[in-house]
Order: C-alpha cells, then structure tokens, then sequence
C-alpha cells in the first residue's frame, strides 16, 4: 500500500512540473495529450484498468513530443515509466545558453 502511494505521490509532484500540456490530475481533460506515470507491475497495471478501463499503453519521452508537436490527441491517458518521465522533463526543460551561464550576476 506504502509503495502505491508514493507512485502517486511521485506521479502528481513529476507531472505537475513537466509542462502546462500534461494533465497533472488524474481525470482526463478531452483534447489533450494525457500521460499517466506508472509502472510495469501487475498492481500498477489493475489499478489503470480500474481508473481508465483499458490496457495501459506505454509511451516513450520521444513518442510524447512527437505527437505534441504534430497536434496529436489521445482520447486515453497513456502510460510513461519514471525513467522516460525524467527524459521527457530534461527535453522540455528551458535550455540556457552557454554565455549566460558562464556570465556572473551582478
């Protein structure tokens, strides 16, 4: 019980900071692209058949910015492991360019 509750934790605190795209709640909002953060667990899996009543479908970080950059909209949420999470959330992060890092404050 312990475990699934942090996942939940885990899942509202990445996906609430990932971007404005990704629904940080767990109800679906209707044309947008909608991803879960879950694991490959049989328990993770029962409890997406009984939130969403489907088979859970994994994305990579790499399938998610495809479809958001092509328009893309899921009528589902899909499923995403914490590791392509943490890739997506490092692609969509704001790049700082190497003279303003290197630049000191004032």
């Amino acid at each position: 019980m312990n475990r699934i509750a942090t996942i939940a934790v885990a899942a509202a605190t990445l996906l609430s900071a990932a971007a404005p795209a990704f629904a940080a709640q767990t109800a679906q909002a209707p044309g947008r692209i909608n991803v879960t953060l879950c694991e490959r667990d049989a328990l993770t899996q029962a409890a997406f058949r009984r939130n969403y009543g489907g088979q859970p479908s994994f994305v990579t970080a790499d399938h998610v910015l495809a479809a958001r950059a092509s328009g893309e909209r899921w009528s589902e949420p899909r499923c995403m492991t914490a590791s392509e999470h943490q890739r997506l959330t490092q692609a969509m992060a704001p790049r700082t360019s190497r003279a303003a890092a290197a630049r000191p404050a004032l």
